[in-house]
């Protein structure tokens, strides 16, 4: 399931806007299937740049090194913070994994969900559904970077 966020940043992206590059299995095949990334490397395994590669490179935006490097730090410190603070159940990781591998939620429809039943401030942010997800899959002694969980 998509959560309404993510339906947006498909469209946004449908529409030339900002390009969707995630890890996200759920995301990545509403979205079409492939990433810019994936594109890249089926191309690379093709011996060609294929056109659907040029089309998703050609929509991809080239950020300055400082510009990633600010991203990338506020990316770590949520990561850190998310880390620190979300602690998941037993009993919620059952309810996260049938969420995520039964029903097909995807990491920021995992995080708006949890957030409204934890009542925590959040909301639909991907990393909080990614940090929820890996927290929920240890407890079952499952990889949430691996099948079933992505």
């Amino acid at each position: 399931m998509l959560d309404p966020d993510d339906e947006q940043v498909i469209k946004d992206g449908k529409e030339g806007g900002a390009i969707l590059v995630t890890w996200d299995r759920v995301v990545r095949v509403q979205a079409g299937g492939l990433t810019p990334i994936q594109a890249l490397d089926h191309a690379l395994e093709k011996g060609e740049f294929a056109q659907e590669a040029k089309a998703e490179v050609s929509r991809l935006r080239q950020l300055t090194p400082s510009q990633l490097t600010v991203m990338a730090d506020g990316a770590d410190k949520t990561l850190t913070l998310f880390h620190e603070s979300i602690q998941v159940t037993s009993v919620a990781a059952t309810r996260i994994r049938q969420l995520r591998v039964d029903q097909d939620y995807s990491w920021r429809a995992i995080a708006r969900y949890c957030s409204r039943e934890w009542l925590a401030p959040w909301g639909a942010n991907q990393i909080a559904g990614m940090v929820i997800c890996e927290k929920a899959a240890k407890l079952l002694t499952e990889d949430f970077m691996e099948p079933p969980w992505n």
